[in-house]
């Protein structure tokens, strides 16, 4: 049975690489391996059609050596449901993720088709382990998650240095070409990781959010992270 070190979940076609990409990149650099899962394929989004889109996410994985999967929920149609919460079940015990990334499940966002996405995952690794849930799968018990987040959202627990992988990260952005003809996403993205640099002391970073309390063995492992600038 098959086994990755990240599941990255989003609800559409780019927002694992907007959100979390610099992250992932730096992931791929020092060979994790990935499977990307987006719910639809935007399929309600004023530009670029299903299969325009869905050709840009897998290049843009390409780029970090991810698979991409695409489930069938429908833009602007995802809600947290027991039905949406097993598909996403089923993923998890088929590639045995040690860690799922999946957008923030609370606060504010510009689209709710995220926060339910985020929710809906974190019920899933929780139901992943139950045994009498989907009980002809082997039950599966991720080692945590976390969460990436948006511009439009302020709470972060963690920063992640992305300063040495923004290049490749941009290119995965500059993948969606047909989501720039409203706005350069790409530029806003980096602008944001600019900002959350400043708060660490690098050129660029992104934030994750946790939803329970991390365990620490050594204190060491944190040390730099409690460290006045």
């Amino acid at each position: 049975m098959q086994s990755v070190d990240i599941m990255a979940v989003g609800a559409h076609p780019d927002d694992i690489e907007y959100g979390a990409g610099g992250i992932l990149a730096k992931m791929a650099s020092l060979g994790k391996t990935m499977v990307w899962v987006d719910l639809c394929l935007g399929d309600k989004g004023t530009h670029g059609t299903p299969e325009i889109r869905k050709k840009e996410g897998e290049n843009a994985a390409k780029l970090v050596g991810a698979k991409k999967i695409y489930l069938d929920f429908k833009d602007c149609e995802i809600f947290d449901t027991y039905e949406g919460r097993l598909k996403i079940v089923r993923l998890i015990r088929e590639y045995r993720p040690r860690l799922v990334l999946a957008p923030a499940w609370d606060g504010t966002m510009n689209h709710p088709d995220h926060l339910a996405c985020g929710k809906m995952c974190r019920y899933a690794c929780r139901f992943a382990r139950y045994k009498n849930v989907l009980p002809e799968i082997p039950p599966h018990a991720p080692q945590g998650i976390l969460h990436y987040i948006y511009p439009d959202q302020d709470k972060v627990d963690f920063y992640v240095d992305v300063s040495d992988h923004v290049e490749v990260w941009l290119q995965m952005m500059q993948c969606h070409e047909s989501q720039h003809q409203t706005r350069n996403f790409s530029e806003l993205r980096l602008a944001h990781a600019a900002r959350c640099g400043v708060v660490i002391g690098k050129n660029y970073a992104q934030g994750l959010m946790k939803g329970n309390p991390i365990i620490i063995e050594d204190l060491m492992t944190i040390a730099q992270g409690t460290r006045e600038l």
